[in-house]
């Protein structure tokens, strides 16, 4: 896992879309996310090619229109940001953190048993 990069907001965002969607081109991930704010179409192909770079994106480059896919799963990145967010802010605990969260809202009931049942796995 120390292998995936670390992406930035903007390339986060990107790969958001492309876990929901993928593969996309430079123009549907623009338009996607010309739905949730105001970005230029060389500042989405910019980005694209930075992440590909990095090793965040693949790039199909077999037909005329380049298409592009997440190259790592969303959990692989979610626990790279979980890890970063404990080790930083508090103090290498993945508990205080989660603990933290809880307190922020109301769980729904889906998410209680959830909860309940990876409690109950740990305590075997």
């Amino acid at each position: 896992m120390s292998n995936v990069p670390m992406p930035s907001e903007a390339q986060l965002e990107i790969l958001d879309l492309l876990w929901q969607q993928q593969p996309a081109t430079v123009q549907n991930l623009h338009g996607r996310l010309g739905s949730r704010r105001q970005v230029s179409y060389n500042t989405v192909l910019t980005q694209l090619q930075r992440m590909t770079k990095a090793g965040l994106v693949l790039r199909n480059t077999d037909q005329r229109t380049h298409t592009y896919t997440a190259a790592a799963k969303r959990e692989q990145i979610e626990r790279k940001l979980f890890d970063r967010l404990a080790g930083t802010a508090f103090g290498g605990s993945t508990v205080n953190l989660a603990l933290r969260a809880l307190g922020n809202e109301t769980p729904t009931a889906a998410e209680l048993n959830e909860l309940q049942e990876w409690i109950d796995r740990q305590k075997k």
